[in-house]
């Protein structure tokens, strides 16, 4: 029996010695991880978009960790992402961003899709001191925010162009606007058009409002034919926009549909109710610059489809983070935020942009048009 324990004893010494050995050296050839949260709708009707934004921040992340990752004080750092489902509602979006911050310990976060939960968000973000990048909110209540940033213009600067552009391309031609009351992207949009396009010497003939749960719009588009309105000007979502379409033809509206940044042209560019329309975008497949065609051909390659503009955007936003730690050579969350007011002008794929103090980007505005089923560039106004 002595003999046994004289035999056993060392051999449990050593078994433990080595395990923790193991564990140590585990420990500590893990390597540093800058934690990104993605906020993004991944059930429910809105899931596509969702869909879109995860698929593209899984690209940037995966082509950041295939060159090795991202030198931070001389510590390479992987980039991990770590996903929320909001549900698109923004009482969802505030506990899940708020989980991402506390449970998760994310230095940022990037993703909201619609202005009501990139604000949600946003608040959240704004009392962690937690950067938060959306790559397509338009709403101009974020621009209060400190630590909100976005890769869209904002709803008054999209809003401004159309007006201009209706105004110079399309001769002034009298414009009925039918918005949501109840969507704080579609009264902006609805509020800044009207006041630009009349202040340069338009006319709006129509302003009508409807319920954000509405399905008919039949009161309001009476008032506006009856306005002799040659416009229509739609600031509100995809599947809304293609009701009020229709039921504005059924009525005898022959005039062009004009719209903000989003509608979705993959749902409209063969809907033959939208042919000759024009809409405020970011980017489309086939632009010039050499970082949009890299990104296009090396997307299509790595996921089998071409990208689409939430996609770009989404790229974008993730980019100019990476970018803004590699400026600070830190994953301090305050630091993150210095680096993305301070770091120089950047050339992402939906154009060259700089983070102003306030968080909003200085972009040109795309103006879209859809001709023989396809999307074409109909128009670029510069950013004033």
């Amino acid at each position: 029996m002595i003999l046994i324990k004289k035999i056993l004893v060392p051999l449990l010494m050593i078994l433990i010695v080595s395990f923790s050995i193991a564990c140590t050296g585990d420990k500590k050839s893990a390597a540093p991880e800058l934690k990104v949260g993605i906020v993004a709708v991944t059930s429910g009707e809105l899931f596509r978009k969702g869909n879109y934004l995860m698929t593209a921040a899984r690209y940037a992340a995966d082509k950041v960790n295939k060159l090795g990752g991202i030198n931070v004080g001389g510590a390479i750092h992987k980039v991990k992402l770590i996903s929320a489902d909001t549900g698109g509602r923004s009482e969802i979006a505030a506990k899940v961003a708020k989980r991402l911050i506390e449970k998760d310990k994310v230095a940022a976060i990037v993703g909201g899709t619609s202005s009501e939960v990139a604000m949600a968000v946003a608040r959240v973000c704004e009392k962690y001191s937690v950067p938060f990048i959306t790559p397509v909110a338009g709403t101009i209540q974020l621009t209060s925010l400190k630590y909100s940033f976005r890769v869209s213009y904002t709803n008054k600067v999209q809003s401004r162009a159309l007006a201009r552009f209706v105004a110079t391309e399309l001769h002034r031609k009298s414009v009925g606007v039918l918005y949501s009351a109840g969507a704080p992207y579609s009264t902006e949009l609805a509020s800044f058009f009207k006041k630009k396009y009349e202040k340069i010497g338009g006319k709006v003939t129509a302003f009508e409002s409807y319920a954000s749960g509405a399905r008919k719009y039949k009161k309001q588009l009476k008032k506006i034919l009856d306005s002799g309105a040659e416009i229509l000007f739609l600031p509100n979502n995809t599947k809304k926009i293609q009701l009020q379409a229709a039921q504005a033809r059924k009525m005898g509206f022959k005039g062009i549909l004009l719209g903000g940044d989003s509608w979705d042209p993959i749902d409209l560019e063969r809907n033959n109710l939208f042919m000759g329309s024009y809409f405020a975008d970011h980017w489309v497949p086939g632009l010039p610059s050499n970082r949009s065609k890299e990104f296009e051909k090396d997307f299509k390659t790595k996921n089998g489809v071409e990208p689409t503009e939430l996609e770009a955007l989404t790229y974008d936003a993730m980019m100019s983070l990476f970018a803004a730690v590699k400026e600070v050579s830190s994953i301090n969350s305050v630091a993150i935020h210095d680096g993305l007011i301070s770091m120089p002008p950047f050339y992402g794929v939906t154009g060259t942009f700089d983070y102003n103090n306030n968080g909003d980007p200085d972009k040109d505005v795309i103006i879209s048009t859809i001709r023989d089923g396809h999307i074409a560039v109909s128009n670029v106004i510069p950013v004033q």
